[in-house]
């Protein structure tokens, strides 16, 4: 995802395929994984802010990479 797409990521298949996630999903990924992204007043198309999904993506890799093998983590010797 290139943090230069713009202000704003429109449009559920474009918001999942920024974050490697099925489109069809992107219901369960806002409500139950808090994927940054939301629609006015409930409906139509959805939205996200590149930096937030950037931020999400890092999160969960946090959450399901071991220490060992994050980017940011500190070599094991």
């Amino acid at each position: 995802m290139e943090m230069n797409a713009g202000i704003c990521v429109k449009g559920a298949r474009a918001i999942c395929e920024a974050v490697g996630e099925n489109p069809k999903q992107i219901v369960r990924l806002v409500n139950e994984l808090g994927l940054p992204a939301w629609r006015r007043a409930g409906s139509g198309s959805w939205r996200a802010l590149p930096e937030d999904l950037k931020r999400w993506v890092v999160i969960q890799r946090n959450r399901h990479l071991p220490d060992s093998l994050r980017g940011d983590a500190p070599l094991q010797p």
